[in-house]
């Protein structure tokens, strides 16, 4: 084997080891179509506002009503970590009229949270006690931040 052959067998084993392996289909999560949805699930009407970004790509900011969701599909680098995080807020007269926020991570690298998103679709719902994220295979909300008073400048 010529040593050029070598070194492409040798930069192919190192790729396929890098990347992680999606075990229900057996490809690798770099290969998977990724969906992110972030759901007003206020009551009473509530307006939820949303700005989502990564390091990369900044989605901007829009106002949901109660029911609908802000959603974007992408793949994931193959050699860097991709994290999307998301920045919400309410007003809300739960916090003397200020309103509320959260700032969260809604995709990142995490074995973990691909199995809550049946390694294809994060669901992330914003209620009126904080944020939850649908743990799809159980078909069950998990809590997992809370809000914190005011709004930030954003």
């Amino acid at each position: 084997m010529s040593s050029f052959n070598g070194f492409i067998l040798l930069l192919l084993v190192f790729a396929f080891t890098v990347v992680s392996v999606e075990p229900r289909q057996g490809l690798p999560t770099e290969f998977t179509r990724w969906h992110v949805y972030v759901v007003n699930g206020l009551s009473d009407g509530r307006m939820l506002f949303v700005h989502c970004k990564s390091k990369d790509n900044d989605l901007g900011g829009r106002n949901l009503d109660v029911g609908t969701n802000f959603t974007w599909s992408f793949q994931q680098h193959i050699f860097r970590r991709t994290l999307f995080w998301c920045y919400v807020s309410k007003d809300d007269n739960d916090y003397d009229g200020g309103g509320a926020h959260a700032l969260f991570k809604v995709f990142w690298q995490d074995v973990l949270l691909f199995h809550k998103c049946s390694w294809k679709d994060c669901i992330w719902i914003a209620k009126d006690d904080g944020i939850y994220i649908k743990n799809v295979p159980r078909n069950a909300d998990e809590f997992r931040w809370q809000w914190k008073p005011g709004l930030l400048q954003h």
